[in-house]
């Protein structure tokens, strides 16, 4: 509600307008320029409320983006209290257009605004005061024509005649406020100022107001409009940027992500751990397919490291905790090295003035052992990498060898012209020394056993505790000796000829055990047994390296090849999961022989056919030539002793396990079901004739598929009597799909066709691709992929929704493939083929992985991985069963960062990968 300023409560009147008039002919009202209003009061109850009238006056009828047309002077706010208060009053009064006296008992009492009254009655004139009644009252005198000095309690006393008609004065309101009573109309008096101080009437101010409200609204809406497209303008630009940063950046990652499986890939050969290092950081940079392959591909290579020389290298053996690897060489230094991180270790142990023939380890593995041509051994503290003591030296030329005793007390060394026994706490000679009568060939790890080419022929071995020849020597009809290994279990030796043979003695009666193990290569420099006494490593003067397995006469694998020049000596790791090898090209080479290598000895099944793995890895069912089916236990590679499953069969068995390992399905001229645990019979046989040719349980063991020439029947095997559903033409291979309901069978045309076991009808098939008879099929664990085996040399990868071929056949193979099976996590695929190898793939990239798997000497016929996926077993034509470690291609990253030993530190980051991508840990903690 507004009260109107009037004379004795009433609108402005004739009054009002006389006084607009005047203030009309006093020019242009100064709303720029210092003060439009002086605002005179006193008391605490006006201070509360007139910074609240100021700013309503001051915000009158403005823009926002200007400042306010009256400015008011409030001595509260805009005047500091102090000796100059007066001064700068005053200079407040100089700069005010109007003077508006808040009208009350304490203002005509107060002396300072008595005397901002008169300074103003003195300079300006009574004709801009405005009188606003904050309390008491004022009246008029109409017949004196001035205010009546008794009614009138609110007015100070200098004004008392100085208006020479009714001034313009306003009572203000009050309104109620909430529970503490009640305010003051601020806003109503604030409209009645600025009106008689513009010269508008009240009413045509507060349509200015609204109107300036509108236009600044709709200001502000624009603004508003524009800072909102200015902001999306902003943001897009904000996020484009970002987007363009990071697809800079993952261009710039992508860039070093290939030039780093580039450099793994190159550097393969020549330095094993950077190419490790590299693939593993391209992969933590961007862990694709690609990247993931790179890991894979390192972490099967069986080269693991290159310790660099700049002379040949005579000598090398491992410490006893496998950790450290020492050489020695032409230049009579010897070099300890780390294993895994392939760096030195300490400094040169440097003492010898001729080349080092022979390097050992105390047992304890404090003490190193070291001969030379420089006649003497000198023993080496390995922690402070300091000599203990003088060196010993028996004056007698040549040392060729040195070995710990036993309880690491006594060292056996032989020189050119006797064995030596010493005592290492005086370093003085035990006894006598020891004439071999004969040249040295070798001596075993503890000194008890030295061999020595005897006179007549073949070898002499002597008992360095009893200090006598064990027995006569050996008669060897073929080429002369060139290396001797004594087995670490004693029992055996192995010695390599000028030819390149190779055969395996007993011990005990110095007679060969079995024929000799021919070799295409000639040139043996040095031979060692495994740690298992299974393996013999042989180095030639090709510069290759072969393993050998003594039980099978046969090469473990391919030569693994990588000196440039001949091989001088080898020697396994304490655990044989690591060999190294020396050569003349001053480089000792460390190859991991475990990864997709042979693990133990093969089984020795006697079966040249059909085989099948249990699901929980723990029986192989095998086809013996008599067509009969024994059961093996791949732990212990070893058939059972109570019944085997026996039957009659015309034609080869076909054989599958049910889910849970515990039946058998044997199909042949018939279809008939074991019990794997009693090996007996389990019911009637479901078909009493018909070949059947391929067998496939479901998922849930109730469902069974038989493929045969003639036709491919479906067996509900929950019904009380099962019952076969004929689904057409005859196949030689079927699989059943993880789901238990998609089912894949080979057709004579060399296509897959595809069937819903839940319709019995045909989906989809294939397209002819393939050149020859297909001859396995297998699901990947998600069913989204098929892998066809054929004998024309290829595997092909379909997708089973499609019924299209993925990428390009794999091809590696040679004579046909003849088996396909998936890893339980669907990355990788096994394959056999009649070249005797097993080869893996990985499916993502469909690459080969690593080299083939070597070691049947006839058709591999099938393969399967052991639960986990980190082993795999193959059957083949030569009548015996493999298993490999493939660990690798399970986690190749857990692989890679398990075989380094914590050699992946964070520093190894800054070498190996150009600057730009963030550093990233290379290994899990």
């Amino acid at each position: 509600m507004r009260t109107p300023w009037s004379p004795r409560e009433r609108g402005l009147g004739s009054a009002s307008a006389r006084l607009r008039s005047a203030v009309a002919g006093l020019g242009p009202v100064r709303a720029e320029l210092g003060y439009g209003v002086f605002l005179s009061y006193s008391g605490d109850r006006d201070r509360r409320w007139l910074p609240q009238l100021r700013h309503e006056i001051e915000k009158q009828s403005r823009p926002w983006y200007k400042p306010p047309r009256i400015r008011v002077f409030l001595d509260k706010t805009g005047v500091s209290i102090g000796p100059e208060l007066w001064g700068k009053i005053e200079a407040g009064l100089a700069r005010s257009d109007w003077l508006v006296v808040l009208a009350s008992p304490e203002a005509r009492a107060s002396k300072w605004v008595d005397r901002e009254i008169a300074w103003w009655l003195e300079h300006r004139s009574a004709q801009t005061i405005l009188l606003v009644v904050t309390a008491g009252r004022l009246v008029w005198d109409e017949r004196q024509g001035d205010w009546d000095p008794e009614l009138s309690t609110a007015l100070p006393a200098r004004l008392a005649g100085k208006f020479q008609q009714e001034p313009v004065w306003k009572t203000v309101d009050l309104r109620p406020h909430g529970d503490a009573g009640f305010s003051p109309d601020v806003d109503g008096v604030a409209f009645g100022v600025a009106s008689v101080v513009r010269g508008l009437p009240e009413d045509e101010l507060r349509s200015e107001g609204l109107r300036d409200t509108r236009r600044n609204l709709r200001t502000a809406r624009i603004v508003a409009a524009v800072l909102g497209c200015l902001l999306l303008i902003a943001s897009t630009l904000s996020v484009v940027a970002v987007l363009s940063r990071a697809e800079a950046t993952r261009q710039r990652d992508q860039a070093v992500v290939q030039q780093l499986v580039n450099q793994s890939s190159s550097l393969t050969g020549r330095d094993p751990f950077a190419a490790r290092l590299k693939a593993l950081a391209a992969w933590r940079i961007d862990p694709s397919p690609e990247t993931r392959f790179a890991v894979l591909q390192a972490s099967v290579d069986p080269a693991a490291g290159v310790l660099s020389h700049s002379v040949p290298v005579d000598s090398v053996a491992f410490s006893p905790d496998g950790r450290t690897v020492a050489s020695g060489g032409g230049d009579g230094v010897v070099r300890l090295w780390r294993t895994r991180t392939q760096r030195t270790t300490g400094r040169p142990l440097i003492g010898h003035h001729q080349s080092i023939t022979s390097i050992a380890f105390a047992p304890d593995g404090r003490t190193l052992a070291s001969s030379g041509f420089d006649g003497t051994v000198r023993l080496w503290d390995v922690a402070r990498g300091t000599q203990i003591g003088a060196p010993l030296n028996a004056r007698s030329g040549v040392v060729h060898s040195v070995a710990f005793g036993r309880d690491g007390r006594t060292l056996v060394t032989v020189d050119s012209e006797a064995l030596r026994v010493w005592d290492l706490a005086t370093h003085r000679r035990i006894g006598q020394p020891l004439d071999g009568e004969g040249e040295f060939l070798a001596m075993n790890s503890d000194g008890s056993r030295v061999a020595f080419r005897a006179d007549e022929g073949g070898v002499r071995v002597w008992d360095t505790d009893a200090r006598a020849p064990m027995g006569g020597a050996s008669k060897d009809p073929g080429s002369v000796v060139t290396s001797l290994s004594f087995s670490p279990d004693g029992e055996t030796f192995a010695t390599a000829d000028i030819d390149g043979g190779l055969r395996w003695w007993d011990m005990s009666t110095k007679t060969p055990i079995g024929e000799p193990i021919a070799s295409l290569a000639t040139g043996i420099r040095s031979v060692t047994f495994s740690p298992d006494s299974a393996m013999l490593a042989a180095a030639y003067e090709d510069g290759a390296v072969r393993l050998w397995d003594l039980r099978r006469r046969a090469q473990v694998g391919g030569p693994l090849i990588g000196h440039t020049t001949t091989a001088l000596a080898v020697a396994f790791s304490p655990d044989g999961s690591v060999l190294a090898s020396s050569s003349e090209d001053t480089a000792v080479r460390l190859w991991n022989i475990r990864t997709l290598r042979q693990a133990g000895a093969p089984i020795d099944t006697g079966g040249q056919g059909n085989a099948a793995l249990s699901p929980d890895g723990r029986t192989l069912a095998v086809v013996d030539p008599e067509e009969t089916v024994s059961l093996w236990n791949v732990a212990t590679r070893r058939r059972g002793d109570d019944p085997q499953v026996r039957d009659a069969h015309e034609v080869e068995p076909s054989l599958a396990f049910r889910a849970d390992s515990a039946v058998l399905a044997i199909g042949s001229d018939g279809l008939r079901f074991w019990d794997v645990a009693t090996r007996r019979p389990l019911g009637e046989p479901l078909l009493d004739a018909g070949e059947v040719g391929a067998l496939s349980f479901g998922p849930d063991g109730r469902t069974l598929v038989s493929g045969g020439p003639d036709s491919v029947r479906v067996w509900d095997l929950s019904a009380r009597s099962p019952t076969g559903t004929p689904l057409g033409a005859g196949s030689v291979a079927v699989a059943l799909g993880p789901d238990g309901r998609a089912l894949a069978t080979a057709t004579e045309d060399n296509t897959v066709a595809f069937w819903d076991l839940a319709t019995h009808r045909r989906v989809g098939e294939t397209p002819i691709d393939h050149t020859a008879q297909i001859t396995a099929v297998a699901w990947s664990p998600d069913g989204t992929t098929l892998a066809t085996a054929s004998r024309d040399d290829t595997v092909r990868l379909w997708d089973t929704a499609a019924h299209e071929r993925i990428g390009a056949p794999l091809r590696g193979h040679r004579g046909g493939v003849t088996s396909v099976v998936f890893s339980p996590d669907g990355k990788t695929l096994a394959t056999g083929g009649n070249d005797h190898t097993v080869r893996l793939w990985d499916v993502a990239t469909e690459r080969q992985i690593g080299d083939p798997l070597e070691g049947h000497g006839a058709g591999v016929t099938g393969a399967a991985f052991l639960p986990g996926g980190t082993a795999l077993l193959s059957w083949a034509g030569d009548g015996t069963a493999r298993q490999w470690n493939v660990e690798a291609t399970a986690d190749p990253v857990r692989s890679l960062c398990g075989g380094a030993d914590g050699a992946f530190t964070p520093d190894r980051w800054r070498e190996a990968v150009p600057p730009g991508p963030e550093p990233r840990p290379l290994c899990p903690t």
